[in-house]
């Protein structure tokens, strides 16, 4: 069997990718092949000798390529995995991206989806759904310690999409506390941040990182906790658990994918953002119980398998 993954980076790399769905979903499809004793190839255009096609997230500058491959998909009716991660049928504007979905699947396609939320919507319009969670970064569990800083520190982590969340966060709720903000992003984050215009200045500090595994890592040992604001209903849980890897309470807005870690993590309220504040140091007891479960939850064999699953049960039986 061969497997065709359309994307522009080579798939012996996403492991290390700076973009989190090749490191967290895409290495682990391509793990699951190669055990599987697949070829895998990967590009953005349609290799015509490949069985299954694999197309994961469209972003805006891959519109038109995908529109083209769609066209070369209908022709040819091989199989087709489409992995939506982000709720975008369900977003105001990026209409573009919208039609490109809409045309995807409505091929004879299977989906894949990082949380059961979105497994419902494609389930109600008769498609075959299968969830499989984000993988999780090779951070190893950090014991939480304290880090005696005069000030506290504290540390926000995510991708320019994830930014609004913040500022609403750091506008509101933290907008009268003093601290020093540890902002690990990507370019397009800091300059939006630089362009927004608060009504009342947050007395924060905010010290901006580019991102890396490394420089979380290294950041994070100078950071007392973390914040977790998230405007994102159906996201999958990789920061939190990113968090809690790295040894670090968390104050989370909670969504579908945190419930299960719910016990683990302070909700943003005025009470615990104070308890919080004063004693990081309560959490850690929780902080080492939710490492031990997600060690156990994103067991790398665990997901792997469920990705063979789909494409050895699934679309290598399918006509």
């Amino acid at each position: 069997m061969h497997l065709h993954i359309i994307s522009n980076a080579d798939p012996t790399t996403f492991n290390n990718s700076h973009i989190a769905s090749y490191r967290l979903r895409l290495s682990y499809l391509y793990d699951a092949a190669i055990q599987l004793g697949y070829k895998v190839t990967g590009g953005l255009k349609i290799n015509n000798q490949a069985d299954i096609y694999y197309i994961g997230k469209v972003t805006g500058d891959k519109v038109n390529i995908i529109h083209e491959n769609i066209k070369e998909l209908r022709k040819n009716r091989k199989r087709i995995l489409v992995d939506y991660t982000d709720n975008i049928l369900h977003y105001k504007g990026d209409e573009s991206r919208k039609a490109i979905y809409e045309e995807l699947i409505q091929l004879q396609s299977f989906v894949t989806v990082p949380v059961e939320g979105l497994a419902e919507y494609f389930k109600k319009r008769g498609k075959r759904v299968f969830v499989i969670p984000d993988g999780i970064d090779k951070i190893p569990n950090i014991n939480p310690n304290s880090k005696n800083n005069e000030e506290k520190n504290i540390l926000w982590h995510g991708h320019n999409t994830n930014i609004n969340s913040l500022i609403r966060i750091i506008n509101n709720e933290l907008g009268n506390y003093i601290f020093n903000l540890h902002i690990v992003s990507n370019h397009l984050s800091f300059e939006i941040l630089k362009q927004i215009k608060f009504k009342k200045l947050p007395k924060c500090k905010p010290i901006a990182h580019l991102w890396s595994i490394q420089k979380l890592a290294s950041v994070s040992a100078k950071c007392d906790f973390a914040i977790l604001p998230t405007d994102k209903k159906w996201a999958s849980a990789n920061r939190l658990i990113t968090n809690f890897r790295l040894g670090l309470p968390s104050i989370a807005e909670t969504i579908s994918s945190y419930k299960k870690y719910s016990n683990f993590y302070a909700e943003f309220d005025k009470k615990n953002i104070i308890e919080m504040f004063n004693s990081p140091e309560s959490w850690y007891q929780s902080v080492i119980v939710a490492q031990k479960k997600i060690t156990e939850d994103f067991d790398q064999e665990k997901l792997t398998n469920l990705w063979k699953g789909i494409l050895n049960n699934n679309l290598k039986h399918y006509n």
